[in-house]
């Protein structure tokens, strides 16, 4: 039996289909960034400690990501494959590819470690009712209903007739672009 979340998500294995991989987490990061900045997209303690998992697992698989692209690399270095734009030699640059992604490898292992010992941390929490509701302040534009509970239909309507046109612009001379 094979674990579905561990095989290719699409049979295609091209370098638009690698790309499109890599974008797709950065805006799935972006999206779980406005899920957990607070109600009304993350109200449980559970949810905080169930969304500490996924991060910190791919975080580890970035590891792996990350020694695969080093790979690459010197192997494109090493069977000639590789050019400057300048015509200097690549090796010193491959060199600190190298380096600059071992250094990232760590962090990645780092970042899923403090992850883990995250969701250890708050494996005891759980929430608790709370006797008086909590009043969430809501948006700008909720806060403002509050001190001005009309909308602006509401109160144009019920302003008195103008006494007289409203101004209108000057109109332009399309050539010269000049007012007429």
């Amino acid at each position: 039996m094979t674990n579905a979340s561990q095989e290719p998500i699409s049979p295609v294995r091209d370098d638009d289909s690698t790309m499109q991989l890599a974008r797709d987490l950065h805006e799935g990061v972006r999206q779980l960034n406005h899920a957990t900045s607070g109600p009304p997209d993350l109200t449980e303690v559970g949810t905080a400690y169930a969304v500490l998992s996924d991060p910190g697992v791919a975080a580890h698989g970035l590891g792996q990501t990350i020694t695969q692209l080093n790979d690459f690399l010197v192997h494109e270095e090493e069977a000639g494959r590789l050019g400057h734009d300048l015509g200097e030699p690549v090796a010193p640059f491959v060199r600190k590819f190298g380096q600059a992604l071992s250094l990232a490898g760590r962090y990645t292992g780092d970042l899923h470690g403090a992850l883990s010992e995250a969701q250890r941390a708050i494996n005891a929490l759980h929430g608790v009712p709370v006797s008086a509701p909590e009043r969430v302040i809501g948006s700008a534009a909720e806060t403002a209903a509050e001190d001005f509970p009309l909308s602006i239909n509401e109160v144009s309507v019920s302003l008195p007739p103008e006494d007289h046109p409203r101004p209108q612009a000057a109109p332009i001379d399309r050539r010269t672009r000049r007012k007429v």
